[in-house]
């Protein structure tokens, strides 16, 4: 990579193609074999993004060149109930974060995770949680985030393979 970064921006109903294709490139780095085909991927994946980038609820972050998306981050919005004499801003979980393997290592990550943690603060929000992989745990550590008490987890249906065939849950 050579030059000036990315700009960076938020992502839109147009990006949703782009951004199916960034989170396939993301799974097929992780996972090796996706378990479908690429066009039923992006089919179930837009049927996710288009309602979920329409909402208040969902954001995503994108880094675009003139061709196409090389990173993004999403972030949920779970707002909370109302305590008693306290803000009780809303939780953000950050979750499908993605940098092309060519733009890595140049700061555009940091720059994403940036714009990312400045809205939430703008917005009042009281936290951003996160999952990293093992990979990227000091990435995000490097961005502020720490380790707390951990949250008790119940899982309930773990994540599962599709059913080739039909593209649902096997």
């Amino acid at each position: 990579m050579s030059g000036s970064p990315p700009p960076i921006g938020p992502a839109t109903i147009d990006d949703v193609a782009e951004l199916a294709r960034l989170r396939w490139e993301l799974y097929e780095e992780q996972n090796g074999d996706p378990g479908e085909s690429f066009e039923a991927y992006v089919e179930r994946f837009s049927r996710f993004a288009r309602p979920a980038l329409s909402s208040e609820d969902w954001r995503a972050w994108v880094a675009r060149t003139d061709r196409e998306l090389v990173g993004a981050m999403w972030l949920h919005t779970l707002h909370r109930v109302p305590v008693p004499g306290k803000h009780a801003g809303p939780i953000g979980y950050l979750t499908n974060v993605y940098v092309a393997p060519e733009h890595r290592n140049a700061g555009l990550g940091a720059q994403l995770l940036d714009r990312v943690k400045a809205w939430c603060a703008e917005q009042g929000f009281s936290l951003v949680i996160v999952w990293p992989t093992e990979r990227s745990r000091s990435f995000y550590r490097r961005g502020g985030f720490d380790r707390p008490d951990e949250p008790l987890v119940l899982e309930v249906e773990p994540d599962g393979p599709l059913d080739r065939s039909t593209g649902r849950d096997a």
